[in-house]
């Protein structure tokens, strides 16, 4: 009826969020999150790759049925949301290779749903995420932390969207 359990991506190509967040009666409950870091000096193709790689031992481990990622915003640096929109592809590529449907929420969409504020800091958002969604062990590293509040978010709002099509009927 609805997704129990979602990869959630904070993309990016030096540092990748991942967070693992499974339903289970009906609270929600982090499963595994880390931050994949890729060596600076190293050619970006290569940086993507072991992206990739990471995307798919999260999915091998942990069988999520779908994938979450933070839209990129387009109003910063070019050269950084250039990078940003690659690492996505990056992403993208290997949920479709896993059959695995993927959702895109802005960051004030994921901020909004997470602490009821579209402009909260990264501090209010892991505080959101352990004080009013009962989540335990939230990490401290930003990237890995936000895919936590990307996961989240999506697996609220399935629950949300399924009650929606229920009564569309």
């Amino acid at each position: 009826m609805f997704d129990t359990c979602v990869l959630g991506v904070d993309p990016g190509v030096a540092r990748m969020g991942l967070a693992c967040v499974a339903r289970s009666e009906r609270k929600p409950v982090l499963l595994w999150a880390d931050t994949i870091r890729t060596p600076a000096g190293m050619p970006e193709a290569e940086r993507l790759a072991i992206l990739a790689a990471a995307m798919r031992a999260a999915i091998a481990d942990h069988h999520p049925e779908t994938v979450a990622l933070e839209r990129v915003a387009f109003n910063r640096n070019a050269v950084s949301a250039l990078q940003v929109a690659r690492a996505t592809g990056a992403v993208m590529v290997v949920a479709a290779e896993a059959g695995l449907f993927v959702g895109e929420y802005a960051p004030t969409e994921v901020k909004n749903a997470i602490t009821g504020m579209g402009n909260a800091d990264k501090a209010q958002v892991r505080d959101a995420l352990v004080r009013i969604h009962g989540l335990k062990a939230v990490p401290d590293q930003a990237d890995a932390a936000d895919a936590v509040a990307i996961a989240l978010t999506h697996l609220t709002g399935a629950r949300l969207r399924a009650v929606s099509r229920v009564g569309a009927r």
